[in-house]
């Protein structure tokens, strides 16, 4: 797989944070839980079902677990650019071992041997440029079964300043933080490198890629959950 330098870079800072990436992500997003609980919901099938998952962006394992604990004959491919979240993933995972496999690579580099009836990701693909997201978008949707589910919960810029401070300090409150701008900083030093869009942004390119159903059943602050059905 070809891998230009920035890419690069993504994956030694992902390498980086595998390790607390758990803490940190509990320690400054209240929603943390909720957010992959209704990224789980959105899918539409029995739990008893036999079905083919893509989690793009497995980071350790925890989305991954919720749902396979939740659909017990689901068979899960996870991708990740980092080989310590990988590692984390497949330790976390190991009780259902025989249902996952797991690949490293970029986002839009995914096996698509067989279609998937969903495809589902957690805080990863606010990592591409808007162009990419975009052409994921599409990739997704080809590669979905007739009915599919695409899951997308992520960051996304602040449609208006205003309401990007006054969440973060609802923010400061919740998590109890005593530094005044901790939370939103923290929030926001990842744009360095990172190419969040804004929610609106999202929605209409996922219609324009060609899902038939979207909308947004959950929201807090600058995250957001989306459902998109092929």
């Amino acid at each position: 797989m070809h891998r230009h330098q920035g890419v690069g870079r993504a994956e030694a800072e992902f390498d980086r944070e595998a390790s607390g990436y758990d803490r940190a992500a509990t320690q400054t997003m209240p929603g943390y839980d909720e957010l992959h609980q209704t990224l789980v919901w959105g899918i539409p099938f029995s739990p008893t079902r036999k079905f083919r998952v893509l989690e793009l962006g497995i980071g350790t394992g925890t989305l991954s677990m919720r749902l396979l604990a939740r659909y017990s004959h689901a068979e899960l491919v996870g991708v990740d650019l980092s080989k310590r979240m990988i590692a984390l993933s497949k330790t976390k995972t190991r009780r259902y071992r025989e249902r996952v496999a797991l690949v490293q690579g970029d986002l839009s580099d995914f096996p698509t041997d067989a279609p998937y009836d969903a495809v589902v990701s957690s805080l990863a693909i606010h990592h591409l440029e808007n162009a990419e997201k975009w052409a994921l978008f599409r990739k997704i949707r080809k590669a979905l079964a007739p009915g599919g589910y695409f899951g997308d919960a992520d960051d996304h810029l602040p449609e208006d300043p205003v309401f990007d401070s006054r969440f973060g300090q609802v923010a400061q409150e919740l998590m109890g933080s005593a530094q005044p701008g901790a939370l939103q900083k923290a929030w926001h030093e990842h744009e360095r490198f990172d190419h969040p869009c804004t929610l609106s942004d999202e929605l209409v390119h996922l219609e324009k890629a060609g899902f038939a159903h979207v909308d947004v059943p959950w929201r807090f602050f600058g995250q957001a959950v989306v459902w998109a059905y092929r």
